[in-house]
């Protein structure tokens, strides 16, 4: 499927949370960092580990609420990292991000209104890796992976929680910690002849932010 159809699928869901924006929704925007859990290398050369680095997400959020309990949210985050390769303490790396487009069910225990408020969340939608920079001929661990020039759409699975803290009228601050699952870009970081890679990627993002309603 081609990186234009996973963003006109991506917007969609993201709009799609926001029907009618009426009596009960919520706009806000969040910051914190993320950290990958990277896949498994393995080939007849060696073993090592490929992924992304951890570095900062800048996110926005939209959502609305469905009742006492419940309610569906619309993200988009943007993180930063390198694209990485390690082996026995080498290292190959290359300027990259991230973005991810989704859409979420959020649940709490407690009414709207209450001061603090605890949620837990799940939903899908969209992860596009980039490799932005020029590789070097040079490259190390090559034996085992290359990294790419490269844009790569990939289905994205998220689940998590956190609490929500309302500090004045129409205001809230939250805590968000979000688990963000995709299988691995193969387009952006691929295993070299001979070299397996294994696993799915995990990126635990941990953030704050501020958001306004009514």
């Amino acid at each position: 499927m081609s990186v234009r159809c996973h963003l006109y699928r991506s917007v969609a869901a993201v709009l799609c949370v926001m029907p009618a924006l009426a009596q009960v929704w919520e706009t806000g925007a969040t910051g914190g960092f993320g950290f990958y859990r990277d896949a498994t290398l393995s080939g007849t050369t060696g073993t090592g580990r490929a992924g992304f680095g951890a570095r900062f997400v800048l996110g926005a959020v939209a959502g609305r609420s469905l009742g006492e309990h419940f309610g569906i949210e619309g993200r988009y985050t943007f993180q930063d990292g390198d694209l990485a390769i390690t082996s026995h303490g080498a290292e190959a790396n290359l300027d990259g991000d991230a973005s991810a487009f989704l859409g979420e069910l959020v649940f709490s225990p407690l009414r709207r209104d209450a001061f603090l408020r605890p949620f837990v969340a799940a939903g899908t939608g969209v992860k596009i890796y980039r490799g932005t920079e020029e590789v070097p001929l040079d490259e190390p661990l090559m034996n085992l992976a290359l990294l790419h020039r490269a844009t790569q759409a990939v289905s994205l699975l998220t689940y998590g929680g956190g609490v929500k803290l309302h500090f004045a009228p129409h205001w809230w601050l939250r805590l968000d910690l979000r688990d963000y699952v995709t299988p691995f870009p193969t387009r952006v970081i691929s295993a070299a002849p001979g070299a397996r890679l294994q696993g799915w990627l995990h990126d635990f993002v941990p953030a704050v932010g501020i958001s306004w309603g009514r």
